[in-house]
Formats: C-alpha cells, structure tokens, sequence
C-alpha cells in the first residue's frame, strides 16, 4: 500500500491537526457511504481541497447493507426510462471492466419455466431478458464479462437451482447481473483512491453547526471539537 492513499492512524491525527490549525477547504463532505466517497473522489479530482467525515466507520450504515446487486437498468425499461436504463448498463460495464473488477462478478439470473407460467408471463420474462441483453450490447460489456442470455437453458436449470420442483418444469429462461462481491470494500477503494489525489478522509469524527461557510467537526476519539471555514 502506498502512502498516498494509506488510511490510518497516523495520517488522521496529522489531518486532524491540520484542519483543527485552521487549514481551509472548499468542501466538506458528511458520510463516508459510497455516494459520500464518490463525491469526494469527484471534488478532489476536480482541484478542490477535499474533506470526508464519517461519524463511524467508512460503509457504516446502507452502503454496507445493500442487495450487492449491480443492476444493467432493466427494471427502468418497465417505466419507460431508457436513458438511464442505457446509463446504469454502461456503469454497470466500467464497474466490472475497469474500476472494480475484482469486486464485481456476473451473477446468474433464472426462472425456471413450470406448468403454472402462461404464456404470457413467459413471453414477459424472455422479452425482459432479451432487452437487458440488448442494453449489455449497447453498453459495450463484452460477453466473457458478463454472458448474455441464452436462448434455451434448459440443461442449466437443475445444475444451477438443483432443489426446484421437477414436476411441470419445462426448462427455464436464464440471464445475467452484476453482483458485488463486497459492497463496503469498493467504499474503501472509492475513499483510498479520493485519498490518494489529496482528499483528507477522516473516519470517527462528527459534523455538527453546518453553515454554508463553516461546520464544526468533534473527534470522536479524543472528544475535542473544533471549526473548519471554507477557503475565501
């Protein structure tokens, strides 16, 4: 690890410090979720002086609890958003090709074909999986990345659910997502990169007294407060 974007003991106590001196900055970001890193990330690489405070730990609260699901935008289709349907494919592509593909895998999808489904629900379910494969295309994922959905799964079924009712199956309709691995690692990774351009990342320090030109920040170690004021 380098020290650049190392997170901590050492550096905290010395970015505390600073910032307690009267160090100025031009934003102060509240909650070390993955929004709160990537805002960071976004401001520092911007040129701006970057500080993140997190009451707790870095994925304290919901970006450590999430579906880990990393969605291709299909279920905006449903509504008729295909912008951001197209956009959440395409982030979904540079997640798993380029910013974190040691965190993101391809996750199977299926549903198994049984004598209840009509016809109309299946045409449903195979039009809702052609059109996710559609956006996969149109983002640029790469199918050895994320594999697009085969036309008859049918041998896959039992391998892939092998507890599914027998009785009335007739194969079954199968497509792929993005899973994360571990949704409070790629906070860590969003922050350490943030950390890594300049932005000061500070993990148990409460914010409290916002203004718009100032926020009053308390060390939750050590329990001493201070203010930090925006750069003029």
């Amino acid at each position: 690890m380098s020290d650049a974007n190392a997170l901590n003991a050492t550096r905290r106590t010395v970015e505390l410090m600073a910032l307690a001196d009267g160090d100025p900055v031009d934003v102060v970001v509240i909650g070390g979720g993955i929004t709160g890193a990537g805002v960071a990330l976004d401001a520092v690489t911007r040129g701006l002086r970057v500080v993140l405070v997190e009451k707790h730990d870095l994925a304290f609260g919901t970006s450590r609890w999430s579906s880990k699901l990393v969605h291709g935008g299909l279920r905006y289709l449903a509504t008729g958003n295909v912008g951001i349907a197209r956009r959440s494919a395409v982030e979904r592509g540079i997640l798993m090709t380029r910013n974190a593909p040691h965190l993101v895998r391809a996750m199977p999808q299926l549903v198994p074909l049984l004598d209840s489904m009509g016809r109309g629900q299946r045409a449903l379910v195979r039009a809702g999986f052609v059109a996710g494969d559609v956006l996969r295309r149109l983002a640029g994922t790469p199918s050895a990345i994320l594999p697009g959905s085969p036309p008859d799964p049918a041998g896959a079924v039992l391998d892939l659910a092998p507890t599914v009712r027998r009785d009335g199956l007739d194969g079954g309709l199968l497509a792929y997502d993005g899973q994360l691995i571990d949704d409070a690692r790629l906070v860590t990774a969003v922050a350490r990169t943030a950390a890594s351009y300049g932005a000061r990342i500070l993990t148990y320090a409460a914010a409290s007294r916002v203004t718009g030109t100032s926020v009053r920040l308390t060390d939750q170690r050590s329990g001493e407060s201070f203010d930090v004021s925006r750069a003029r």
